[in-house]
């Protein structure tokens, strides 16, 4: 692009119509007195005088911009990695085509390139020790590794050469590494693209559980040339074989169910494996090693009634029955007099929202028949915070008094649905509840049995955005009875009935079992393990770069709290009786383990323990796999203005870094600095021109 402008008050076209009005002058002036004569070497250095003499007066700026070939250095990196050591078909591995690729490739010389290995660290290296580069990294940080060498030589650098197998091993935010990379990535991809593989690529499980639940295991098995294949798939606790399926293989990846019942309270290593294929190379990653964490803890709960009712009277016993829950129940007797049964050692205040410390004795609240109107806006903000921010669970029980007085901006955005006063109503049965869709995508009302007639509901209309409706009447649309709203910590749900208690007093005894998974389900779901747990809140999640170690890689743990951080113990315990201390400082700690197995890193404060399992194997989380992630390296490459190439066909490298070019903006411009050398050289333009004319004879 050409741009120009003049230091002159005057409009450029102006200066424009200026310079070739006097130009056209110089040109008539000659041709008019030196007719017949020779004129063009006099027109054209008068003109040049000219010229040079309206530039010293407008002082013009010529702006250009041009693209011109980089003469900055590539950056070639080569991943060094253990899964590096694969061979193809011919037996040759992936590293040592990675130096044959460089050998040939000697048109690289004249790009000056400087030579990095990499793996989970980047180091440079001399083009003659390349023969000598060994793969035997037990990790592969290729994000990790660009993003610092752009970082460190962004400005000595045209463009980067990338040979990989493209198996990352950290978590990649594409928008950040796309942000970060400001050189072009051009990605050589080594490896085969379709290398026959079966994997187990996650497990997804219901850890950690109370005691007494069914474990879920749900493993996900990918495949690669193994379609519409049969493949065996086992399960182990602890190193015993306890279940297994066949499975077909009918897409890329297909998920298997395992459910393990009623276990008792403690850890579980289980194991989950597929059978080795036929033509599979690479066994590494046909297992998956991971944590079941099975808890008994006590659940302290806030039972609060408005008055004494048979709702009250059964969901009271149901509540004292449950060795698993610490119950303390109150009957409003006056204003600010409850009548207190369990919870002897907790002393009731005169106000029971007023006072924060008292809720925070509490993991559910359940409030019955009451009404908040009595209470100050403040006692209800305080009820919100223990749902908001403390995680407590609060459940609304229905009844003649349902959510009167909760009509207040504190606390009604938490409740799922729309506080109309209409409430307090009743829809008269018999009803026929019924499970929604919803409901059963929860694992509290999945399978569950047929539930019980209800005598009446009370009315509940306009569901918040949030709000999930969990039962309703069967007989009537938009009739909730159930329905529940899940906060970042807390959780808050209404029942918005006060007769499930007949289903108790019945005579049939499924409506008796029924009314006890449907109440015990509903307080597990109140307060499940994570929020037991408290883990963010009291205890530090536990966050690691990987899963998979190899021995003797350190392992770095970055301990993390929503809010503000809490004292916590954190140490590991690993296989032979292995335990250390962590000692943490700034909430980071690391170790370097030994021996190969599972290691347990734990984080315990304020009565509450958090658990997360590492797995160190000889290779690490580096598998001897032969295939490449070629969509990786194609992403890679796009994100940073590069192209991808297969190693098959890479001489198209060749031709793209010849066309690489760099955009430079030139810049001309008559100043005052550069103005005194013009007035000179005017000088002897004219006296060439007039020596000239006196050899000619011409004056």
């Amino acid at each position: 692009m050409f741009h120009i402008r003049f230091n002159s008050p005057a409009p450029a076209m102006v200066v424009f119509l200026f310079f070739a009005v006097i130009i056209f002058f110089v040109i008539v002036s000659y041709v008019k007195l030196l007719r017949g004569r020779k004129t063009k070497v006099f027109i054209f250095l008068h003109s040049i005088a000219a010229f040079l003499l309206l530039c010293s007066i407008f002082q013009p700026e010529i702006s250009l911009t041009l693209k011109t070939r980089v003469k900055r250095p590539v950056f070639v990196l080569i991943d060094s990695s253990i899964s590096m050591r694969a061979k193809d078909k011919s037996g040759i591995s992936k590293i040592d085509r990675a130096k044959e690729f460089l050998k040939k490739s000697k048109f690289l010389k004249k790009y000056r390139p400087v030579f990095y290995s990499f793996g989970a660290d980047i180091k440079e290296i001399n083009q003659k020790d390349i023969p000598l580069v060994k793969a035997e990294e037990n990790a592969t940080k290729i994000g990790e590794s660009l993003s610092n060498l752009v970082k460190q030589h962004s400005t000595d650098c045209s463009g980067i050469v990338l040979i990989s197998d493209g198996y990352e091993n950290q978590f990649v935010s594409w928008q950040d590494l796309k942000n970060n990379l400001t050189l072009p990535v051009y990605t050589i991809g080594i490896g085969q693209a379709h290398a026959k593989d079966l994997a187990v690529s996650t497990v997804i499980t219901n850890s950690p559980l109370y005691e007494g639940e069914t474990l879920k295991i749900s493993p996900v098995i990918s495949q690669k040339g193994f379609d519409n294949e049969k493949i065996a798939v086992s399960l182990k606790e602890n190193g015993k074989l306890i279940q297994g399926k066949n499975i077909e293989m009918t897409s890329n990846f297909v998920s298997v169910d395992f459910e393990v019942p009623s276990l008792s309270p403690g850890d579980y290593i289980y194991e989950v494996s597929v059978q080795p294929g036929i033509g599979e190379t690479n066994l590494e990653n046909n297992r998956f090693i991971f944590l079941v964490r099975v808890i008994s803890p006590v659940i302290h709960v806030l039972y609060v009634e408005g008055s004494l009712r048979w709702e009250y009277k059964f969901l009271k016993r149901f509540l004292e029955s449950d060795k698993k829950l610490d119950t303390c129940s109150l009957v409003r007797v006056g204003e600010s007099t409850f009548q207190q049964t369990g919870g002897k050692t907790i002393n009731i205040p005169s106000n029971i929202l007023a006072d924060e410390k008292f809720l925070e004795n509490f993991d559910i609240i359940i409030f019955g028949d009451i009404d908040f109107s009595s209470f100050s806006d403040n006692d209800i903000s305080n009820l919100a915070d223990t749902i908001e921010k403390k995680g407590t669970g609060v459940l609304f029980l229905g009844g003649e008094n349902f959510l009167k007085g909760l009509n207040r901006a504190s606390i009604k955005e938490l409740i799922p649905v729309k506080t109309t006063q209409n409430e307090t109503l009743f829809v008269s049965g018999p009803i026929k509840p019924q499970i929604t869709d919803e409901g059963k995508n929860l694992s509290i009302f999945e399978p569950f049995q047929p539930l019980p007639l209800l005598d009446r509901i009370n009315m509940l209309t306009g569901i918040k955005p949030g709000g999930i409706v969990l039962m309703e009447d069967s007989g009537q649309k938009n009739t909730p009875i159930l329905v529940a709203t899940i906060r970042a910590k807390g959780k808050c749900v209404i029942v918005g009935t006060d007769c499930t208690w007949k289903w108790y007093y019945g005579a049939d005894g499924n409506e008796k079992i029924a009314y006890e998974k449907f109440w015990g389900r509903i307080i597990r779901f109140l307060c499940n393990p994570d929020n037991y747990l408290k883990i963010g809140d009291q205890v530090p999640d536990i966050i690691l770069d990987k899963r998979i170690f190899a021995k003797g890689e350190k392992v770095n743990i970055n301990f993390a709290f929503n809010g503000k951080p809490n004292p916590f113990k954190a140490y590991v315990n690993g296989p032979d009786n292995f335990e250390l201390n962590l000692n943490p400082e700034n909430n980071t700690a690391s170790f370097v383990p030994e021996k190969e197995g599972v290691y347990i890193i734990c984080a315990e404060g304020n009565k509450k323990i958090n658990k997360k399992e590492i797995v160190v194997t000889k290779q690490g989380s580096e598998t001897e796999d032969p295939g490449m992630d070629d969509i990786y390296l194609k992403k890679l490459a796009e994100i940073s203005g590069g192209q991808y190439f297969s190693v098959e066909n890479a001489d198209g490298l060749k031709k793209t870094l010849s066309l690489r070019k760099n955009t430079i903006r030139a810049k001309l411009a008559v100043t005052d600095e550069t103005e005194k050398y013009l007035i000179p050289l005017i000088f002897v333009i004219l006296s060439i021109c007039w020596f000239l004319r006196r050899q000619g004879n011409i004056l």
